[in-house]
């Protein structure tokens, strides 16, 4: 028993390790270059700009002083933003940092990390802590110094169809100005939305996900997130002093945002009262939109709705040493202490408060229908796995989903599973979770909701239907990258190359190519790699799905060449030298295709004179000529039509020559008849000519 726990202690540092380690360590060297044009320094990280998981490096236009830039190495265990990168690059807003360039750079042993190189004029940190804040500051001086600025870059960026998801008081930077005259956001591309924010800046049902599973989000929740900056600015004590980020959810839950940022005590104006009632509204719909707050700041009047009151029960139930009073918070606690929360659900303890003490007809119906239908399956091995969640759902059908170890909104799918992959672990919980029902289940309830599920739907079926599939470009690693679209090649030959499409998948090829020249790998085109290409360009691999799959050799690598060569035509990419050799030491098998010996041989020599050139296609024309193939099969096929009569005359030979005397007196005989025959024929023509020479008489 203690050895298991050893390893698992060991296996838990081991991830831990990874999360927090920098993308720098063990590469060697102090530059990683960019378009060989901006150096970065990876000695001198900018603690300033940096986060928990993404570091900031000092960079410059020459080795000598790598200033007036910072870049953000990400950390290739968490996803950029690429998918929103291309827009906010197109913004010109002071109050944002500027994104000057974007994309691989290429580290100092070669392999490749994905980097936003920003022009470094945000200044100072304003806040290193974000935990006790209760500022006092005066509303004009919030409204002019905070207020202000942010909303115009939330303008912008809500034009770019680009959320920030990182809207928190430690991102907030002086600008230069230690008058707070230019306060400015930090970046926000280099770790998937939100994946920074304390559960504080996040409404309720985002802050129950786990960091990497709330999604993308809108531009209500980064306005909430601004209320919360708001709110610590203006009040003059935080209510929340020393608690734990359950509680302060709790908290959100029972009391609201507002009144859980705002202490009671504070005596706050109208305009600035209604303004953070609105940013703070737990109910998204009611929450004020971004219109709303300019038109507030254009002097109109804020419309704030009053606040649903969450249906409270007549009598707590005790679980895990405290007193519940609320489903959604009972909800959230019993998924994070699973085997208290089976003890209150066999011996009846839920069902009885829920029935009698809840009032709450809904969840009732839906706790008797999980309760029915998990019974109707048995209790079998994964009962309890199959069952907590669905009660999960049933006491709270706008939190998160969760599952084990899983806790994601499903617009954060594809950021969850690429976390379980870059991590290594929980994939057999993802599979069990789309088989198991649970997601079914949260589809009915969100319909029973009035929710517009039709995405979802469509994606639920479309996962199931990849999972059910065997073969290349299905399974688990076909849901990644049709997911993720930001998630590069996973591929073990290329995983360090940070590979986002086919183009960089074959120049990264080729740089494997040139480091492993005497220990090229057996395979080119793995499953991660056949997936990722059909994701993020069908044209290249669609015709070639069943050879990549076939178990004859030479199909395998025919498959691989025609992929690569297509790839090469069609992203107008150079010279391959390297990788050219890679494919030609696999060739064999489709040179030994040809049957004549002299072809394989002159077909051989060929390859050699083309592929020095580095053009895939140049290969492909000469191991895809398709007339040299049928001349080779027309005369395989003479070959063995002459072979057949040869073997068909040796089997008459030996049978003669296992019994000598009948055959040669079968032969005399056959000998003898025909020369009587021959003589009899000449007698009679000899008689019928001396007969008409005679006249006939």
């Amino acid at each position: 028993m203690s050895d298991n726990s050893n390893s698992t202690e060991n296996d838990k540092t081991a991830v831990e390790d990874r999360k927090t380690s920098s993308p720098v360590q063990k590469r060697g060297g102090r530059f990683a270059t960019f378009n060989n044009q901006y150096y970065i320094d990876l000695q001198k990280d900018i603690p300033n700009h940096s986060t928990e998981h993404v570091k900031a490096y000092a960079t410059g236009t020459s080795e000598s002083n790598p200033s007036g830039f910072f870049t953000m190495l990400c950390n290739p265990l968490y996803t950029p933003r690429t998918n929103v990168t291309e827009y906010y690059q197109k913004l010109a807003n002071a109050s944002l940092p500027k994104l000057i360039e974007f994309g691989r750079a290429i580290m100092p042993d070669g392999t490749s990390v994905y980097c936003y190189i920003y022009q470094d004029n945000l200044g100072e940190r304003l806040y290193k802590d974000d935990t006790d804040l209760a500022l006092g500051w005066r509303t004009d001086e919030i409204i002019e110094n905070l207020l202000i600025p942010i909303t115009h870059s939330l303008k912008d960026l809500q034009q770019r169809d680009v959320t920030h998801g990182n809207i928190r008081i430690t991102n907030l930077y002086d600008g230069n100005d230690a008058n707070f005259k230019k306060i400015r956001l930090g970046e926000c591309l280099s770790a998937p939305s939100s994946f920074n924010q304390p559960a504080i800046y996040e409404p309720v049902g985002r802050a129950m996900a786990s960091p990497i599973g709330r999604g993308e989000g809108t531009i209500k929740d980064d306005l909430y997130a601004l209320g919360v900056i708001l709110a610590m600015h203006v009040r003059n004590f935080d209510p929340q002093r020393g608690k734990e980020e359950d509680d302060i959810i709790a908290a959100k839950v029972v009391n609201g945002s507002y009144a859980t940022l705002i202490s009671s005590n504070d005596r706050l104006g109208s305009g600035i009262t209604d303004l953070l009632r609105g940013l703070l509204a737990d109910d998204e719909k009611s929450r004020s939109s971004l219109e709303e707050v300019l038109d507030w700041l254009d002097g109109q009047r804020l419309s704030v709705k009053q606040p649903i009151k969450i249906r409270k029960a007549a009598r707590a139930l005790e679980f895990d040493g405290k007193n519940f009073l609320f489903a959604k918070t009972l909800a959230f606690r019993m998924m994070q202490e699973q085997q208290e929360a089976v003890t209150i659900i066999e011996n009846s303890e839920l069902t009885h408060w829920i029935e009698r003490s809840l009032g709450n007809n809904e969840i009732k119906e839906r706790y008797s229908f999980v309760m029915k239908t998990s019974q109707e399956g048995g209790a079998g091995i994964g009962y309890w796995d199959r069952l907590l969640p669905k009660i999960s759902i049933a006491l709270d059908p706008d939190a998160p989903i969760r599952y084990r170890s899983m806790s994601f909104h499903m617009n954060a799918l594809g950021n969850t599973l690429a976390d379980l992959f870059l991590n290594k672990k929980g994939l057999a919980n993802f599979i069990d979770l789309f088989n198991n029902g649970t997601i079914h289940y949260w589809l009915l309830t969100s319909s029973d909701l009035n929710r517009d599920v039709s995405e979802f739907t469509q994606l639920f079926d479309k996962i199931k239907g990849f999972l059910k599939q065997k073969g290349m470009v299905y399974e688990i690693e076909r849901c990644l990258y049709d997911l993720n679209p930001s998630i590069h090649c996973l591929s073990p030959i290329i995983e360090d190359y940070f590979v986002l499409n086919p183009k960089d998948y074959l120049t990264s090829l080729e740089r494997v190519a040139e480091k492993r020249k005497d220990n090229y790998p057996d395979d080119i085109i793995d499953k991660h790699a056949a997936c990722f290409l059909i994701c993020r360009d069908a044209r290249l691999i669609e015709p070639h799905i069943y050879d990549l799959s076939s178990p004859e050799r030479y199909r395998y690598i025919m498959a691989n060449l025609k992929i690569l060569a297509a790839a090469q035509k069609f992203y107008n990419v150079g010279a391959l030298p390297n990788l050219m050799d890679w494919i030609c030491s696999l060739i064999t098998p489709i040179i030994e295709r040809f049957h004549d010996k002299d072809r394989q041989e002159a077909l051989a020599k060929d390859i050699i004179k083309k592929k020095e050139k580095g053009i895939l296609q140049d290969i492909l024309n000469l191991v895809e000529n398709a007339e040299k193939i049928k001349k080779d099969q027309i005369t395989y096929r003479r070959a063995l039509l002459r072979y057949k009569e040869y073997e068909n005359e040796s089997i008459q030979i030996k049978q003669k020559l296992k019994q000598p005397k009948f055959f040669s007196e079968r032969k005399g005989r056959e000998w003898a008849a025909t020369i009587s025959g021959i003589i009899s024929s000449l007698i009679i023509i000899g008689f019928i000519m001396v007969h008409f020479q005679n006249g006939g008489n």
